[in-house]
């Protein structure tokens, strides 16, 4: 009986661990995607404001 009982609370633990992983890994997916779509609108309403500049990215990576 009590074999059966640590079995049961042991395979209860791993499904519980292994979904509250998948949810961490969804809530994670969502801050990253926001995250992106930030960096994406600041680029181009910089883009709008001087249309000629290069991203200070650009500009330091192209100084030989």
């Amino acid at each position: 009986m009590k074999r059966r009982l640590l079995i049961a609370l042991l395979a209860l633990g791993t499904v519980g661990g292994y979904g509250a992983g998948f949810a961490s890994m969804g809530c994670r997916a969502h801050a990253r995607r926001a995250a992106m779509e930030r960096h994406v609108a600041r680029i181009c309403a910089d883009a709008a404001r001087s249309p000629g500049a290069v991203p200070s990215s650009q500009e330091d990576r192209w100084d030989w």
